[in-house]
């Protein structure tokens, strides 16, 4: 699908390349993760927009304001259920050469995949396939525009491109923590848990955490024998989709460097809470323009 991304990611900077300035959010990292999410389950196109609305919305679950944005959050849940039930039922009767229609023919020829498993999964996937990789695309750009010397290489080395992701998920993921609850009282470490208490882990603290490492390890997109990130999960919680985000990030980051070299930020913007999963609302930037 590489090919595919690279034409996406092409076609989405030639609607700014021009100007020299782009709102990045809603001009690139909406579009193209929320768009490649369509061609994977095997959704039109031109549906992106209602499915993107859904998982932002659905992403408030993650945030710092669950009780006031309850109500959305619930109403996101209900339309992307109900479409992806509209899905299945379509592929069932009309199967495509698509994820769905693969889930669908798993689920049908085994006792693996209950109905309900495949549905939550689907909704699960098309929430999660969106508004992480959108987040973590600004989050790479914010990090490279403090390492302009990396984006420029970035650009001269595209091969460089999946190494960049590991080590912008390593020191700045949009997954910052990871909630659990105890099952049972826990010592740990000696801080006591009580059965039903809540702990947020913050997980993101692994990957520049001197203590695990030793010494400090600088952003580096030329080294390939980093510390393992948590950015993806781990277990049997580890991400469906990670290696689709890793293969169209890995595509998008070189040649936005290569179309915008000089890129900085254009005011300050508008972000997330750094809690569970952050990243940016609003991300104006300017450069020179090109063709």
């Amino acid at each position: 699908m590489r090919p595919r991304f690279q034409a996406l990611a092409n076609e989405l900077i030639d609607g700014f390349a021009a100007r020299g300035e782009a709102e990045f959010v809603s001009e690139f990292a909406e579009p193209y993760s929320s768009r490649i999410l369509c061609m994977l389950l095997g959704l039109p196109d031109d549906e992106w927009p209602q499915v993107a609305h859904w998982a932002d919305d659905l992403g408030k679950s993650f945030g710092i304001n669950v009780r006031a944005d309850l109500p959305r959050i619930e109403a996101a849940l209900e339309g992307l259920a109900g479409y992806i039930e509209r899905v299945i039922e379509d592929r069932q009767a009309r199967p495509q050469d698509d994820l769905v229609s693969t889930l669908i023919a798993a689920h049908e020829g085994s006792d693996a995949l209950s109905r309900r498993e495949l549905s939550v999964a689907l909704v699960f996937l098309a929430f999660a396939g969106m508004e992480t990789t959108r987040n973590q695309l600004g989050l790479a750009v914010q990090t490279f525009l403090a390492h302009p010397e990396q984006w420029r290489l970035m650009a001269e080395r595209p091969e460089l491109g999946a190494r960049a992701v590991e080590e912008v998920m390593r020191v700045n993921p949009t997954v910052t923590w990871v909630t659990r609850e105890a099952r049972e009282d826990v010592d740990l470490y000696g801080l006591q848990i009580p059965k039903g208490g809540i702990v947020q882990v913050l997980s993101h603290a692994m990957g520049t955490d001197e203590r695990a490492m030793a010494e400090h390890v600088p952003f580096d997109i030329r080294v390939d024998d980093r510390p393992l990130h948590s950015g993806f999960g781990g277990g049997v919680h580890h991400c469906l989709g990670h290696f689709v985000a890793r293969t169209d990030m890995s595509v998008a980051l070189p040649l936005l460097a290569q179309r915008m070299p000089d890129v900085a930020a254009d005011g300050p913007g508008e972000w997330l809470p750094v809690s569970g999963n952050t990243g940016p609302i609003r991300f104006p930037l300017r450069f020179t323009p090109t063709r």
